[in-house]
């Protein structure tokens, strides 16, 4: 009996240690790729201005539009050497930006809650996010407003 509690003791060890070691492991890991990003994100956070390539402006649609139809136009500016990427709820999209740097591009809406993020991103690779939440839905019909009414005039 002395023997398999011995035995079950230094098997205890064994696997306790390896489990330490592993979360030891697993810490130090992720620290060191938490930090460097963040250094790296704060130099570069020093270095973009607008003369760094990092102007990126939606001008339509704005955020929380609701549309009735699927289809919706992203338009702004941005920096024309930058590189422009628009990722929908179902689709990915490069649109080519204009000498000036404007662009334009149609996209599809799944019904529901839709975000949108627009990117543009300089040749040194640096980038810049804007996000959109944009709704497509069903346009309200007759009934919803007779409803409405309804409900409005019994109060």
């Amino acid at each position: 009996m002395r023997k398999e509690v011995l035995i079950a003791i230094i098997l205890g060890l064994i696997l306790g240690s390896i489990l330490v070691y592993g979360i030891y492991t697993a810490n130090q890991a992720s620290s060191t790729y938490t930090d460097s990003p963040t250094e790296e994100t704060n130099q570069n956070q020093a270095e973009n201005s607008p003369s760094n390539n990092q102007a990126l402006t939606v001008s339509s649609p704005q955020d929380g539009d609701i549309f009735y139809t699927p289809q919706a136009t992203i338009s702004g500016q941005t920096d024309p050497q930058n590189a422009l990427v628009i990722i929908t709820e179902d689709d990915h999209l490069v649109p080519d930006t204009n000498e000036d740097g404007s662009f334009s591009q149609s996209i599809t809406l799944i019904r529901g809650g839709n975000l949108i993020q627009v990117t543009s991103i300089t040749p040194s690779g640096q980038r810049q996010d804007s996000y959109l939440n944009l709704v497509y839905t069903s346009p309200p019909t007759e009934s919803d407003s007779d409803d409405d009414t309804q409900s409005n005039d019994e109060n």
